[in-house]
């Protein structure tokens, strides 16, 4: 127990350590009061809109949760999957990175079935994995489309890096030799091997579902496109708007890949690292400093809203209006 709570402080340490040095090098960089007078030139409307349209990416992104849901029991209806995505963005305010959320959710999904909950856990899994392959992909076609790009080597080498990753975990989680490898030796480690060759067998039988239930997992991955499309969108508005004149695909370039290196869990809620990493991507296009980050703090604010929103439905109001309207 000392071990792990000594090694949490030190992953406390080192966070806390790179969002201090990520804001300093910001003050160092950037001229604040300029980046505050973009901060007001953002007419309000524009905010509102941009404020409903990322509800609607939440209701989508809970359809999609649904669908890849091995459990068929029904345990979570719309609403709820809508519900626990609207509460673990207020827990994304909180914790590491973009993945803090995840976390809440499955504590929250855990606390609300009863049973198959594993595959409740399994289907959060395979949520995230979804996002992060199709948000890939939408970034690699938008690189692939867009002319407009100074150098591309910077975007070769980052494709490279996450493409590389993105096939190991893909092995790791799809390789059935490895997984009978695995179980063969895991006993060893006594209950923790019994945990894991568990988890094993709950994650190959969730394969053998998503295999027999190809039309869902399709249906999830094209639901994908209004999901991060919303997002490109979002943040091509408030580009125009800050006066940033690129493409909308260079856009959605960049912030496919700010969303991921922010799902890294370095600083809470992304902090630091998102502003430095549309500095530099921007940088490659002659953005100044300024405008990109007054759009990655506006990012930031409509998040913040959407999980101050998120706080309301800590309280069940379907349980509650239920019984009203039946």
């Amino acid at each position: 127990m000392s071990r792990i709570r000594s090694s949490k402080n030190s992953f406390l340490i080192l966070r806390l350590g790179f969002l201090a040095g990520s804001i300093y090098i910001l003050l160092l960089i950037v001229d604040l009061e300029l980046v505050f007078s973009h901060l007001m030139e953002m007419p309000f409307y524009t905010l509102a809109v941009l404020i409903l349209l990322n509800l609607f990416r939440s209701w989508l992104h809970g359809l999609r949760w649904q669908l890849l849901n091995p459990d068929l029991s029904e345990q979570l209806n719309m609403w709820q999957y809508f519900r626990l995505i609207m509460i673990a963005h207020s827990f994304n305010l909180i914790m590491p990175g973009a993945l803090g959320g995840d976390l809440a959710r499955t504590g929250m999904t855990l606390k609300k079935v009863k049973k198959k909950r594993a595959e409740n856990v399994v289907a959060i899994l395979a949520d995230r994995l979804v996002g992060l392959i199709s948000i890939l992909f939408l970034g690699s076609t938008a690189f692939l489309i867009t002319t407009d790009i100074p150098d591309r080597t910077v975007f070769y080498s980052f494709f490279a890096v996450i493409y590389l990753a993105i096939a190991v975990i893909f092995i790791i989680l799809t390789n059935s030799s490895l997984h009978k490898l695995l179980s063969k030796h895991l006993h060893r480690l006594g209950r923790v091997g019994t945990w894991f060759n568990q988890a094993i067998i709950v994650w190959s039988n969730a394969l053998k579902y998503f295999c027999n239930n190809s039309r869902k997992v399709a249906l999830s991955l094209l639901l994908c496109l209004p999901i991060h499309g919303l997002s490109f969108f979002s943040a091509y508005l408030l580009a125009r708007s800050l006066s940033i004149q690129i493409s909308f695909f260079d856009i959605s370039l960049i912030i496919s890949l700010m969303w991921l290196v922010t799902a890294i869990p370095i600083t809470i809620s992304g902090a630091g690292v998102r502003e430095l990493s549309l500095i530099y991507l921007f940088s490659i296009y002659g953005v100044a400093a300024e405008p990109a980050t007054a759009l990655s703090l506006y990012i930031y604010i409509i998040s913040l809203l959407i999980g101050l929103f998120g706080l309301f439905f800590i309280i069940d109001w379907g349980k509650i209006f239920q019984p009203q309207l039946s």
